[in-house]
Formats: structure tokens, sequence, C-alpha cells
């Protein structure tokens, strides 16, 4: 069994900094860096930790520090969720903002509904997987749905930046 990158519990918020991202994904923070009027973060939950990646919820609002889970929450999803690699929680470059004691997976994220494509084998289709079944689904239909690569912490911070700036022209 892989052994576990980073410690999280579900229902945790983070706050993603949108500063760092041209940093190198193994370099350390300390608290200081990300402090600061002019650090803008986006917002992330953890709904689920398979041990190997972390599935995570990436939510609208963008804001300096403090902000509140209510704020966060109201936004929206930026998109649908997504696996993380977990090395951004680990090196500190995500800071913890705190955990939502009612968080239930099922209720506030819709965990059943959560599917992720996996890529096609030598051959084959790529396969939808949806509470832990799968189908087998053209190449067309993937391209609907969530990709299952684990996101690592710089390119999920450049790919939150680019959907904010594709979707409204922010950032």
């Amino acid at each position: 069994m892989a052994k576990r990158l980073a410690r999280v519990e579900i229902g945790e918020f983070y706050a993603i900094p949108l500063f760092l991202f041209e940093y190198i994904e193994t370099q350390r923070f300390k608290k200081a860096d990300l402090e600061g009027d002019d650090k803008l973060f986006a917002f992330c939950r953890i709904i689920d930790d398979s041990g190997v990646s972390i599935i995570i919820e990436v939510f609208k609002l963008v804001s300096k520090l403090p902000v509140t889970f209510e704020n966060i929450l109201n936004s929206g999803r930026l998109y649908d969720p997504i696996m993380i690699n977990g090395l951004g929680i680990y090196k500190k470059r995500w800071k913890l903002l705190g955990k939502q004691e009612s968080y239930d997976k099922e209720v506030d994220s819709g965990f059943s509904n959560i599917q992720f494509v996996y890529p096609a084998l030598p051959g084959g289709t790529p396969r939808l997987r949806k509470s832990g079944q799968e189908r087998e689904i053209s190449f067309e239909e993937s391209e609907q749905y969530e990709s299952s690569r684990s996101w690592s912490a710089q390119h999920l911070e450049t790919r939150i930046i680019t959907s904010l700036k594709e979707k409204d022209g922010s950032f």
C-alpha cells in the first residue's frame, strides 16, 4: 500500500494560494509566506482520502484571508470534484483553515455522484467510474468528465487561475 503523503480529514478547508504557481512543487513555505493584504486565495474542501489520492472540491470564491466557511460554500463549485496528490498540503503550500464539523460527504458534496474518467487501455476505450461502478464510454463522451489524474498543487493553481480568467475575466 502507498504511504500517505499528507494527513487530511474529510471536511477540512484549505486556502490555495494563487500567487505561488511559479514556484516548484517541492518547495516548502513558512506561515509568513502566505500572509499579507496583497495575497489572494482560492478555496477547497476535502471530500475523501483514499490514501493514494485526495478528492477535493474547489470553490469559485477568490479572496484575501480571513474568510468564512459560509462565504466559501455560498460561492459554489468552480468545477466538478478532482483528485490531488496532497503535496501542496504536506509542504504547507496550502493553508489549513479548519474543519467543518458537521460535514457529511454524501449530503454536502454528493459523494456517490462524483465521476472520473480513466484512460483507455491499449485497444480499449476510456472508462467512467461512479459509485464504485465502471463502464466503458466513447472518447468523445470522456471529454465531458473530470479525468482521474491526480493534480499537483502547482498545476491546480494554474488551472484555477486559467478557469477564473475564462469564466468571467477576473483575476
